[in-house]
């Protein structure tokens, strides 16, 4: 047996590692596995059955920073395939290692699914090597110049620990500005500004010009794609153009504008025709109803929460993200027990956010009194992650309750060495110790399309 295939967590994610087949999983698992059969297939099939993956989800370099912590498998530890040590290496893995060697021969269309596969497998580093900086005018005169420029910018994005830069934010206007009208990468580039102008930067008027830039260029799109695309498309649309009455505090348009994006999405599980486009809709769909879980939370009607972030995890059960989502809405309703199993299922199934599920769960039992399991699960977050003050503050604290002073001698040196490295990182706020922890997680796994 692979030493991959020793633990749960490890076998699941297994492709991130050494591009092994898909096992099981969240569908970003299973992303990695159309990028893979997209770049080997024969080159006799046409670009859209090729190109075509109908995940969308990516992560940033911080989950695959988890996914190597925690399995302590710090051989695998990249930020290049090449870079993998030879014996390490399978079959699979030598070939995108072969594609690499001869990137610069390739074909624009090849070195795209390159990019796509380097990016699904969070190596977001290497595709800043691999994929230059184009000229306005490369973007203007050759789309895959333009979906090479794009997927640039998005791993550009995806290397940060913050939301954005004003680097990132001009990467996009660039490719919205140059790219030719009646393009989906005009498109997304657009939509991409939306969300960065309203999440990151809360610029009301940024967020208008790129919103009608995005309405022009969906009317653009309307004529060359088929009834299902342009419903993806348009729901996907409205999932951005939402941030525009957000900003302005609109509850009623808010909520007129993801009445549409639902509609649309719930539309889509009963119209596709194929397998690709049957995933499709169920993310597309997912995806939807995390904003409008959000949503509901925004509006105060913490049941409709509820019953929103119930329907994510039975759609997608094995991706703790969503059981982290609901955990925290179970702690606002007083559902303390609920929280506990919810963020202890979390933790079962891996990154993004172990340590925080542990931590969370420690919480639980600790306000459950059942301050045995609490220390456990405060020791198994700092295990996930040897930075985790918080769960250091909380043993320091639970430590004389459980009559335990060597845990309490160990905890206060621990602590004393934290917040001295603390200091030294002035910059880093102190609730991100744990890297999925940057702005409430909306940084763990972010659609390629907002």
């Amino acid at each position: 047996m692979s030493l991959l295939d020793n633990s749960f967590t490890t076998w699941v994610n297994r492709p991130y590692f050494d591009l092994g087949k898909y096992n099981a999983g969240a569908l970003h698992i299973k992303a990695i596995e159309f990028s893979y059969n997209n770049l080997i297939a024969d080159l006799n099939c046409s670009e859209k059955s090729i190109l075509i993956n109908p995940v969308t989800i990516i992560h940033p370099i911080s989950f695959r920073e988890s996914l190597i912590r925690e399995s302590g498998l710090f051989q695998y530890q990249i930020n290049n395939p090449l870079e993998l040590a030879d014996e390490l290496r399978n079959e699979r893995w030598q070939n995108l290692c072969n594609y690499l060697i001869h990137y610069q021969e390739l074909s624009l269309t090849t070195q795209l699914r390159v990019l796509y596969l380097l990016s699904n497998l969070c190596l977001h580093h290497a595709v800043l090597e691999y994929a230059p900086k184009f000229s306005n005018s490369d973007i203007a005169d050759c789309l895959n110049r333009a979906k090479i420029a794009y997927c640039r910018a998005m791993s550009g994005l995806m290397a940060r620990s913050d939301g954005g830069s004003m680097e990132n934010l001009q990467e996009f206007e660039i490719i919205a500005n140059h790219t030719p009208p009646g393009s989906k990468i005009r498109l997304n580039a657009a939509i991409e500004l939306v969300a960065l102008s309203a999440k990151t930067f809360r610029d009301l008027n940024a967020t208008q010009f790129w919103s009608s830039l995005a309405t022009q260029e969906l009317k653009n799109l309307a004529s060359s794609l088929d009834d299902f695309s342009y419903k993806q498309v348009t729901s996907i649309y409205y999932r951005a153009v939402v941030f525009l009455p957000l900003l302005q505090k609109d509850k009623e348009g808010v909520v007129r504008e993801m009445d549409l994006c639902e509609s649309l999405a719930e539309s889509l599980t009963h119209a596709y025709k194929n397998e690709i486009e049957r995933i499709t809709a169920h993310e597309n769909l997912i995806t939807v109803l995390e904003s409008r879980t959000k949503e509901a939370l925004w509006l105060g009607d913490i049941d409709l929460a509820e019953a929103r972030a119930k329907k994510i995890v039975e759609m997608e059960p094995f991706y703790s993200r969503y059981r982290l989502q609901l955990g925290e809405i179970f702690i606002k309703q007083g559902k303390i027990v609920e929280a506990a199993q919810m963020y202890r299922s979390a933790a079962r199934l891996g990154p993004p956010g172990t340590a925080i599920a542990w931590f969370m769960a420690g919480q639980c039992y600790e306000k459950l009194g059942e301050l045995d399991i609490a220390c456990d699960c405060y020791l198994a977050s700092i295990q996930m992650d040897s930075l985790a003050i918080s769960a250091v503050e909380r043993l320091y604290n639970l430590a004389p309750r459980l009559g335990n002073s060597a845990l309490l001698n160990w905890s206060n040196i621990r602590l004393s060495e934290l917040r001295e490295q603390q200091k030294a990182i002035a910059s880093q706020p102190r609730t991100s110790y744990i890297p999925e922890a940057s702005s409430a997680l909306k940084k763990a796994g972010e659609p390629v399309m907002i």
